[in-house]
């Protein structure tokens, strides 16, 4: 079977022998996994990741380009260098380069790095700069001003926070049917996307606190916390577009939604000290759900705290060996790959502190599929089934993107810094390789998780996100090209046309992305809006570039998604005020479509 039937012990499962059998020379040991132990549908499951792994292994794309500075190349030179496909082998002075999934990659392609092109200094310099110190100990600047509101959160809206405010009377229940729709509504709308708890663990702990009551440990914490999502997430409409009375921010409904989640929030807030003391998966499944409810909230910096202290415990029980008995269970490899993903998420945009969380130590990390069981009901087991496969699709397009972002931000750097600069010309057949890679990914993908592309709607979450992942890694692999486009407006033809690519894709995110859904990539959504109408703007004026019908509308829609948050994130006054000052700029042209203030 591949990949599956035969996991190399040491490395990456490459035949006859892997790459660390090979260096240090010893034979290369196989474990046979027995097949026989999955049924028809995990077998299914197994194959669709194959193909996935099989395609993010393969995309070290030929003859990328090496453009760190000298200072890098010794670190670089520790790093595994990865053969270059054969179909554009023999580009003349090409070089082979060397890939790391870090977090330094992702933040050189994050907003705020954006931002810092030549073409964007004259129109943000009235702006506020704020400083901050990043992961490198290095100064750093941002026109957003996150990490200042988030730090103290008596900053936050009050008025949600039933704490605090004592007019507010709200108390978490004991009630069976009250305790089964909070839990049943995380079970649908949060655990489905990261599926870190099993139901039927989570209804033993649900029957423990009915007879017993909130008792101050874990397993009741674990409750609170479930009840706290579930009440403050929502129901997926993909015809949401924040228009409708209703759908205010502070409209009644939702506003006692929040209120109700952080009574239960509170409650659990009381029992994680000792989640922080006890290093287990139910102490760090504790964690990453709190982590998980800051992020519903917006509260980037409360959630980056939440899932370092979950992968801090991760790392502990993998560095000790004391997860050897659970390491391939289904919940501790979600539970490692959620934390993992959200801290970095996290980082690459605010790169303040280094990762709790090292890189897993084998491809074979991945989580297995859930086991299915006589006591979950058929209706349930088909929603695991289908949850594992966008879990698992996330994780694959997210190296993906972690490989492009590499190349990207290695030839706008080189460029913007003027060293060891190549020409753009020889990223062509590079970037044509990964669409080719992002294309055949997208083909592969299974039936719950295929997405149509807008104006058509996407009728479910898993389906809405992986389709925002998708057109954000296409307009990235062609960022290289509109950087080039809109700083040298001589660029030949075939430069330009790719270009309009990055363009098409960031208008394509920008229709996709609901105004008012509460999930826990909002903030991430609200930057990657901000970036891409950033773009959108510095490309509106360069000459030679075609703007895609409908930019104007889309830049207005992130506008609008910044002024829905506003009442809950104040920092979305510093998103608008970006797209405001690139708006009235010179830089832009628009035909008076654009908004000029903000409320």
């Amino acid at each position: 079977m591949g990949y599956f039937a035969d996991v190399c012990t040491r490395s990456d499962n490459l035949r006859p022998a892997c790459s660390s059998c090979q260096q240090i020379g010893t034979p290369c040991e196989y474990i046979k996994q027995d097949a026989s132990t999955f049924d028809a549908a995990s077998l299914r499951i197994l194959d669709r990741l194959s193909v996935i792994e099989n395609l993010v292994r393969g995309l070290h794309p030929s003859q990328s380009l090496n453009f760190s500075s000298p200072s890098a190349s010794s670190s670089s030179q520790r790093q595994p260098v990865f053969i270059l496909p054969s179909e554009i082998a023999g580009i003349p002075g090409s070089e082979r380069v060397t890939f790391a999934l870090n977090l330094d990659a992702s933040f050189r392609a994050a907003t705020d790095k954006i931002l810092q092109w030549p073409v964007f200094e004259k129109p943000l310099s009235p702006l506020q700069r704020l400083r901050f110190v990043d992961f490198h100990g290095s100064e750093a600047h941002t026109y957003l001003d996150d990490l200042l509101t988030q730090s103290d959160i008596s900053t936050l809206r009050p008025s949600l926070d039933s704490s605090r405010d004592p007019s507010i009377s709200i108390n978490i229940s004991t009630e069976r049917s009250d305790i089964e729709q909070l839990v049943d509504q995380f079970f649908t709308r949060v655990n489905i996307k990261n599926p870190i708890l099993s139901r039927q663990v989570a209804s033993q702990y649900c029957q423990q606190y009915y007879e017993h009551g909130p008792l101050f440990n874990l397993e009741t914490c674990l409750v609170l916390l479930m009840c706290s999502l579930g009440a403050v997430s929502m129901e997926f409409d993909p015809f949401d577009e924040g228009q409708s009375p209703g759908n205010s921010p502070y409209s009644s409904s939702r506003v006692a939604n929040l209120r109700l989640g952080s009574c239960y929030f509170v409650a659990a807030e009381k029992r994680l000290g000792s989640a922080i003391s006890n290093i287990n998966t139910l102490a760090i499944q504790c964690l990453c759900l709190a982590g998980i409810y800051h992020m519903y909230l917006i509260r980037p910096m409360h959630a980056l705290r939440m899932f370092h202290a979950a992968g801090s415990s991760l790392q502990i029980l993998a560095s000790t060996g004391a997860d050897s008995h659970q390491g391939k269970s289904q919940i501790y490899s979600s539970l490692f790959w959620t934390c993992y993903k959200s801290e970095r998420e996290i980082l690459a945009e605010i790169p303040i502190c280094a990762p709790a969380l090292r890189e897993p130590g084998t491809t074979d990390s991945y989580p297995p599929p859930p086991q299915a069981t006589s006591t979950v009901p058929c209706e349930w087991a088909s929603y695991e089934e289908d949850s594992w496969y966008f879990f698992l699709s996330e994780i694959a397009l997210r190296r993906i993107t972690d490989h492009v972002a590499e190349v990207v931000s290695n030839h706008i750097d080189a460029n913007i810094r003027s060293y060891n600069s190549r020409s753009i010309e020889e990223l062509i057949p590079i970037v044509a390789e990964f669409e080719r890679q992002a294309e055949t990914f997208r083909e592969n993908l299974p039936p719950a998780i295929q997405f149509p592309d807008v104006p058509e709607i996407a009728s479910t979450e898993w389906k809405q996100y992986s389709r925002g992942r998708y057109y954000r890694v296409l307009e990235l692999m062609h960022r290289p090209f509109l950087f080039t486009a809109i700083h040298e407006p001589g660029c030949s033809t075939v430069v330009q046309a790719l270009a309009e690519k990055a363009l098409v894709n960031a208008l394509r995110y920008l229709q996709h992305s609901l105004v008012s859904h509460r999930h826990h990539g909002t903030w991430l959504q609200l930057r990657n809006e901000l970036k891409e109408a950033s773009l959108l703007l510095a490309a509106s004026k360069s000459t030679g570039l075609k703007m895609p019908h409908g930019w104007e509308a889309g830049v207005a829609k992130s506008l609008a998604t910044f002024d829905y948050w506003l009442w809950e994130f104040p920092s979305c006054r510093t998103y608008a005020n970006v797209i405001l000052a690139l708006t009235d700029s010179p830089l832009t042209s628009t035909d008076g479509e654009m908004p000029t203030s903000f409320t």
